[in-house]
């Protein structure tokens, strides 16, 4: 709400003016005459919220407070902007000024400068709460560079728009969760950079490489879109990687039912190879010295090969039970 704010005081009374004044003493006197009459005029002015309407259809985001200038209680205050919502907590200040006679607020102001709340309740019970869930953290802000524009909210989320400062390659670094390292804990309020591999979930796009980071113990380079997260989930009924062209598209194997058709033919292999084995072992015996027909060379290579049929069936037998072969954190319907 606008309010004026006089910066004079009326002394016009105590001021003396002979019958026939002077006018040094007629101008003395206009003078102090006009620095008494003079004002600031606020457009807007700071309210201490009392309570948010968060989901109210007919005051969606608006809030009530009190006026910390002129004392006021004002009510039903909607957000100026229709198009982003910007929660403001209990407690937190905010500036609001009139259109048309309705009182509108625009965002909160910066009393703390901290991303997680900046509530000063002034005027309001002990031990006011900051709302009925939201509850306070060590949340730093995003550290940045020259040129970046940065959106941050309350719990450790933020989204970048900056640069490679090597050589100003555009970036956009998508975050949610932040985590705070040993140094960074040891020093109150210290912004903290994105961290990609400890970050809680994160996106980045980058046009040129990430320098001075490794992805995944990778010194990565590039155009590349970097996702990271402890599940990654894409929904959708045609899904391409790699092209957009249907004639260079080839389709993804379904895990489970190549199994159920490798199955039988590991089985069968299986069979094979033990047959093979004992037709070796008899080979071996009858080319062993003492034997029909020695040969101990041919006793090597039977040996060996039989060695080597021996290990493939554990290994069949082991895809078999297992399902050595599919990945267990890639799937696909």
């Amino acid at each position: 709400m606008s309010f004026i704010e006089k910066t004079g005081v009326d002394t016009h009374t105590s001021i003396p003016l002979d019958r026939l004044s002077t006018p040094q003493q007629i101008s003395s006197y206009i003078k102090k005459l006009i620095k008494a009459s003079t004002y600031l005029y606020h457009e807007s002015e700071a309210v201490v919220v009392s309570k948010v309407y968060s989901n109210d259809p007919d005051n969606y985001g608006a809030i009530k407070g009190k006026f910390l200038v002129s004392g006021g209680e004002v009510d039903n205050v909607l957000p100026l902007m229709p198009h982003i919502t910007d929660m403001p907590l209990i407690g937190e200040h905010v500036l609001v000024t009139e259109y048309n006679g309705n009182n509108f607020y625009l965002s909160q102001i910066n009393r703390k400068n901290s991303p997680n709340e900046n509530s000063i309740p002034v005027d309001l019970p002990e031990n006011t709460k900051f709302g009925e869930t939201f509850e306070k953290k060590d949340i730093r802000r995003v550290e940045v560079s020259e040129g970046d524009i940065v959106y941050e909210g309350r719990f450790g989320n933020s989204i970048k728009l900056g640069s490679d400062h090597t050589n100003n390659s555009p970036v956009i670094k998508i975050r949610a969760g932040q985590t705070l390292d040993v140094e960074t804990r040891e020093v109150t309020g210290k912004p903290v950079k994105e961290n990609i591999d400890s970050d809680a979930s994160s996106i980045y796009l980058i046009s040129d490489g990430l320098r001075g980071t490794k992805f995944d113990n990778q010194q990565i380079q590039g155009k590349k879109i970097l996702i990271k997260s402890d599940g990654i989930f894409i929904k959708g009924s045609d899904i391409r990687i790699g092209s957009g062209d249907n004639n260079n598209l080839q389709p993804v194997v379904k895990g489970n039912d190549l199994k159920e058709l490798l199955d039988p033919i590991f089985t069968a292999q299986q069979s094979v190879n033990q047959a093979t084995i004992a037709k070796n072992t008899t080979e071996i015996v009858a080319s062993s010295p003492g034997g029909p027909t020695p040969n101990p060379q041919k006793v090597v290579d039977l040996t060996k090969e039989n060695q080597t049929l021996l290990q493939q069936n554990i290994d069949l037998q082991n895809a078999i039970d297992n399902s050595t072969y599919l990945s267990d954190k890639v799937k696909t319907i």
